[in-house]
């Protein structure tokens, strides 16, 4: 219990500390030492600029982590962004904290500052996969981040779905959406869009109905996706994902294999992170479980 609530501490300082890029000093053997927070310089998240959104579209995600915990379910709060050119969809606390951390550097505040406001931001982000769509046309690039052991990212061609739409109708939020269904790397989905909203969008990778999609989710339950509000943007709003110098780049195969890793061999990866390798705290990680490993995409 002690290890893990070690654990939980760190993340959440070495996660504000690798989203807020905030300084650290190297010592010779170049293994990095997070020196005091009050005394940190800040700057603007590091951003690869696409686009800028016109509409945002808010999502409630509910996913399922530990299959063989299936009635403990994960909730987000996601965001998919709308450019002129192409998509985002990612958390949206992420977003908010990001934007916290933004709004201090400009206003040269302290790091300090941006702990305290961007905190609860923090805690809240659930979904670590945010994805940019159509950046160019036909590709999508796909992030992990983990706050201990790092990014990660791939870019491949954007997926292809092959979408049965039914005669079946139902209201969604005042909009009158039609049925869909297909089957896509390993799951089944029953999908429902609106051609009110004339967008050949949705959450996270799915897109390619005649309408935006206000709702999908698995047959099997794991991941289900509602759409919860929208607001149009009239003021500069980048679209972007993170540009981490650290964020470790390969194909979608080797990332994934990277990521799967990870979750099988957790403590051994923890241990062996840059976050505790020169820990001054010793702590013992044998004792942390594998972690689930239940990703929407099977194949």
């Amino acid at each position: 219990m002690k290890t893990n609530k070690i654990l939980s501490m760190k993340r959440t300082f070495f996660f504000l500390a690798s989203c807020f890029f905030m300084s650290m000093t190297f010592i010779q053997a170049q293994q990095p030492r997070v020196v005091g927070v009050e005394g940190m310089p800040v700057d603007t998240v590091p951003k690869r600029v696409e686009d800028y959104a016109k509409q945002r579209f808010f999502y409630k995600v509910s996913f399922v982590k530990d299959t063989a915990k299936r009635d403990k379910e994960t909730q987000a709060q996601c965001v998919l962004e709308i450019g002129q050119r192409g998509s985002c969809f990612k958390d949206f606390y992420e977003y908010a904290a990001d934007s916290v951390n933004d709004a201090v550097a400009r206003k040269k505040g302290t790091a300090m500052e941006i702990f305290s406001k961007a905190y609860d931001y923090v805690k809240k982000t659930e979904w670590r996969i945010p994805v940019l769509k159509g950046y160019p046309l036909g590709q999508d690039y796909h992030q992990y981040g983990d706050p201990i052991v790092g990014s990660y990212e791939y870019g491949c061609p954007s997926p292809v779905f092959d979408w049965s739409i039914g005669e079946e109708t139902k209201e969604i939020m005042g909009y009158t959406c039609r049925k869909a269904t297909c089957h896509y790397s390993g799951r089944d989905y029953t999908a429902w869009y609106t051609e009110d909203i004339a967008l050949s969008d949705g959450p996270y990778i799915f897109r390619g109905l005649p309408g935006l999609i206000v709702a999908i989710g698995s047959d099997d339950g794991e991941y289900i996706f509602e759409l919860n509000g929208m607001q149009e943007i009239t003021f500069p709003s980048p679209i972007y994902l993170k540009k981490n110098a650290f964020t470790k780049v390969g194909s979608r195969e080797e990332i994934r294999k990277t990521i799967r890793n990870i979750h099988e061999h957790y403590a051994e990866v923890v241990a062996n992170s840059p976050a505790f390798v020169n820990s001054p705290i010793p702590v013992d990680f044998s004792h942390l479980p594998p972690q689930p490993y239940n990703p929407l995409e099977k194949e």
